[in-house]
């Protein structure tokens, strides 16, 4: 499985639709969270959440992997 992530990556990376870097890191990381989601959903979400919860988070996690949760600076907005 982490091979075909990788190569996904891979592809993906040098088609330059994601920051170049290392494919195989990329992979593991990315699986590695989708492993641990079953195990957070009991501490993310509660404990009998419905089949559209648990696609709330993993669409979540997904998007905090691939996005990231930093501003882009044109976002940035600043309130005193």
């Amino acid at each position: 499985m982490s091979d075909v992530a990788e190569a996904f990556w891979e592809t993906a990376m040098e088609k330059q639709v994601y920051l170049k870097m290392n494919p195989k890191i990329v992979a593991q990381v990315f699986l590695g969270m989708f492993a641990v989601a079953p195990f957070s959903q009991n501490t993310i979400l509660e404990p009998n959440a419905c089949r559209q919860q648990m696609q709330g988070m993993a669409e979540g996690l997904a998007d905090i992997f691939l996005n990231g949760v930093l501003l882009k600076n044109e976002e940035l907005v600043i309130s005193y």
